[in-house]
């Protein structure tokens, strides 16, 4: 049996294509880590706030912590949207944009100052009117939405080629376009955001007992 040397790989080149996919396989790896990490500290700060406080807003111009977690959710449930949308070969748009604004588009791993402004709280960022909560969910549901929108995120991520995460792009309101890989990343940062948000509330919870 001989081999097609027009279509064999060169030793140099498959090294190359087992380096990029380990390198690939990192990537998700680590991500994977900060979005089960990030997780963790949102969930024991929800769980710090007495179930009888969690309907009740806290701080008068703010969101209640179900309401809070519902938000969180609905992110979570728009990335793993835009994951599956892209796998399906539907996001011509943002393929487009992608070719149109190649030099600002941001990709995983996020710079620091694009981190730093999505945790920062003293940053005010208004959530467009797709992801707002609803206000109408019982704590348990709002938690049940929370598991079921991060499951069907990670699940969605995993499935998703390295191309898809790496060149398909969707723009975010404040942060313009980003690579699918970094809205994934955009996610494990933005639990951070309101784990702190949930941190305020907790202490301002303990003075109601």
């Amino acid at each position: 049996m001989t081999t097609d040397p027009t279509t064999a790989p060169t030793t140099d080149a498959a090294t190359t294509l087992a380096n990029t996919r380990a390198s690939e396989q990192k990537a998700t790896d680590a991500l994977l880590v900060l979005l089960d990490e990030e997780r963790a500290r949102l969930v024991a700060e929800i769980e710090r706030i007495p179930l009888a406080l969690q309907a009740q807003r806290l701080v008068a111009d703010g969101w209640s912590v179900i309401e809070v977690v519902e938000h969180v959710a609905r992110v979570d449930r728009g990335v793993a949207k835009l994951l599956a949308t892209a796998r399906a070969g539907e996001l011509r748009a943002a393929k487009e944009e992608a070719a149109a604004k190649a030099a600002s588009i941001l990709a995983a791993p996020l710079p620091a100052i694009i981190v730093s402004k999505i945790r920062d709280r003293s940053m005010r960022l208004e959530a467009p009117e797709r992801v707002r909560p609803t206000g109408t969910l019982s704590p348990d549901g709002a938690m049940g939405l929370l598991v079921d929108a991060r499951a069907a995120l990670v699940e969605a991520y995993r499935a998703a080629p390295a191309d898809v995460l790496d060149q398909s792009v969707w723009s975010h309101p404040y942060f313009g376009p980003l690579t699918l890989r970094a809205w994934v990343e955009l996610s494990a940062h933005h639990d951070a955001r309101h784990a702190a948000q949930l941190h305020e509330l907790a202490t301002i919870a303990a003075a109601h007992r």
